[in-house]
């Protein structure tokens, strides 16, 4: 019988409100939705973002400390039997602050997308990073990189990129970097290994001043994709051209109540698993809104849940896609909620994982 694992990687260095421990394993009971604790990854500081290779059974982990001018790639083994971790190898980033991994659609190449927090001119400073896996699981050292530049960002403190995920194409033609420093998507032609990042025909999808646009995921059709803008708190409709690279942008809607007036950023988005529904995560007004996706892509709002903590940084759907589990990195560790298939809603258990600074989930299922 296959066993589920969710895999969670904590703030453990300089992190508030508690300190976390690197990446906790726990089993997860498909039935009722717990989650029991079976190891925990001490050795790695800062992962604040995992993700998995299910079928070669492996872990990648971005190590996010913004002091270091170059962040961190580190692999893991899966041990099907335990959920266990063990060490292959890491390699530097080319970046600062390291906040996304994303695999192309053969799981051989990842990318890595660096926030950059250092000082102006400091180097490497790149926006996003490919690496080769080796046949181990292992991560070459990174074989392209890009620094992004435009129009001033519009941070406060900061006039540069943020790369904040990059996410390839379903059909592997197409790297798009969303980068909420310059209010863009930028779109590259997937690299071959060895290779150099170079900008499709269509270079990038600019968004409207102050959007920051941070994560995006594309619809199972493969022609729609959606972006949610950290910084203006709207979810965006993307219409995307496999010839020229093109992101259209469509419809824009907002992911918090008209009359929340506190300040508020976004964090993640993700599609269920059967294309019907779309939801984001809110830190200030502290919810996952929840969106119906119509036959052509477009969306129209179902409404807010409560996160039952601060800071709701990332969330998941489990594999039967019957549970959401919500971390959130402020306070209130990971809240569990039922998922109703049919409708999308979502009804809190009252369950809670007690983890001070949950950052990111994944779940992995293995026979």
């Amino acid at each position: 019988m296959p066993k589920t694992y969710a895999f969670v990687g904590n703030l453990n260095r300089n992190a508030l409100p508690g300190e976390g421990k690197g990446i906790s394993v726990f089993r997860f009971d498909e039935q009722t939705g717990d989650l029991t604790l079976v190891s925990e990854y001490l050795a790695i500081d800062n992962p604040g973002y995992i993700a998995i290779d299910e079928k070669r059974k492996r872990l990648y982990a971005a190590v996010e400390i913004p002091s270091w001018n170059e962040g961190l790639a580190v692999a893991f083994d899966i041990d099907p039997a335990t959920g266990a971790l063990s060490y292959i190898n890491m390699q530097p980033t080319l970046g600062n602050t390291t906040c996304h991994l994303g695999f192309d659609q053969s799981g051989d190449t990842i990318f890595a997308s660096n926030y950059t927090v250092a000082d102006l001119g400091e180097r490497p400073g790149n926006a996003v990073a490919a690496f080769s896996i080796r046949a181990d699981g292992g991560l070459e050292p990174a074989f392209a990189a890009a620094a992004h530049e435009g129009k001033d960002a519009i941070l406060a403190t900061d006039k540069r990129q943020h790369g904040h995920c990059a996410v390839v194409s379903p059909d592997n033609r197409t790297v798009f970097v969303c980068d909420l420093g310059l209010d863009r998507i930028m779109a590259y032609r997937l690299p071959p290994a060895g290779g150099k990042l170079e900008l499709a025909a269509t270079p990038f999808t600019q968004f409207p001043d102050g959007a920051g646009p941070r994560h995006m995921t594309f619809h199972q059709n493969g022609n729609i994709a959606y972006v949610i803008n950290e910084l203006n708190s709207t979810v965006s409709v993307l219409h995307y051209n496999p010839d020229t690279a093109e992101l259209k942008l469509g419809q824009t809607l907002p992911s918090i109540p008209a009359d929340f007036t506190d300040t508020n950023t976004c964090a993640e988005i993700a599609v269920s698993a059967d294309g019907r529904f779309l939801y984001g995560s809110n830190r200030g007004h502290n919810s996952i809104v929840s969106y119906a996706i119509a036959a052509d892509g477009s969306i129209s709002l179902i409404g807010w849940t409560p996160s039952q903590g601060l800071g709701p940084r990332n969330f998941v759907i489990d594999p039967t896609g019957k549970f959401m589990f919500v971390a959130n990195q402020k306070g209130g560790g990971i809240a569990v909620f039922k998922r109703d298939i049919e409708t999308g809603a979502l009804e809190d258990t009252g369950k809670r994982v007690d983890l001070p600074t949950p950052m990111r989930m994944v779940f992995g299922q293995f026979e």
